[in-house]
């Protein structure tokens, strides 16, 4: 599709879905380097589905995650943590002044929109999600760490897949997995 936008000049594409995999931002990102087309998800609103509804719902656009792994060598081994590299909420795509202040602020520090975050640290896509490491704010401590504390150990040497979840504070929740190779 962007292959085929690029050679028509367009610079845009806007992708329509129900829902997208979970990693849609890091291969669309692969897809745009290539291309030089930028590329959006949005995912369609079920309320589009609503009978009698006189005006269109807010689109949002996939919120953007980004993480890394982070190695610490010890007597033992090696441990692993995540660090949280970017952050920026979906964010309804309606014009009017409100939103543009939380957007720009989304932009400027997009860590300040997470309330939760957590980290399975041997992920697979047919097993529930195990909760190996969490971090979230209350409404007494505001702060959030950006980079896990697990000190993770895997028992043996190999490649892992690490599944990072993030709660918001619109209560939308986005998932990316991060590649481990001890």
């Amino acid at each position: 599709m962007a292959q085929a936008a690029a050679g028509m000049g367009a610079t845009e594409v806007y992708c329509l879905a129900w829902d997208f995999e979970m990693d849609i931002r890091q291969r669309m990102a692969a897809i745009e380097a290539e291309t030089g087309v930028k590329m959006y998800p949005l995912p369609i609103p079920k309320e589009i589905m609503e009978r009698n509804r006189k005006n269109p719902p807010p689109w949002l656009e996939v919120a953007v995650l980004e993480a890394e792994v982070v190695y610490r060598k010890t007597k033992e081994g090696t441990t692993v943590d995540i660090k949280l590299t970017n952050f920026l909420p979906s964010l309804a795509q309606i014009d009017n002044k409100e939103l543009e202040t939380i957007r720009e602020r989304a932009i400027k520090s997009g860590f300040d929109f997470i309330d939760f975050w957590a980290i399975d640290f041997d992920w697979h896509p047919d097993k529930p999600f195990n909760h190996h490491w969490q971090d979230y704010r209350t409404r007494k401590d505001r702060s959030l760490s950006t980079v896990s504390s697990a000190g993770h150990e895997y028992a043996k040497v190999g490649k892992y897949v690490a599944c990072v979840k993030v709660m918001d504070v619109f209560g939308r929740d986005t998932s990316i997995t991060v590649q481990v190779k001890v």
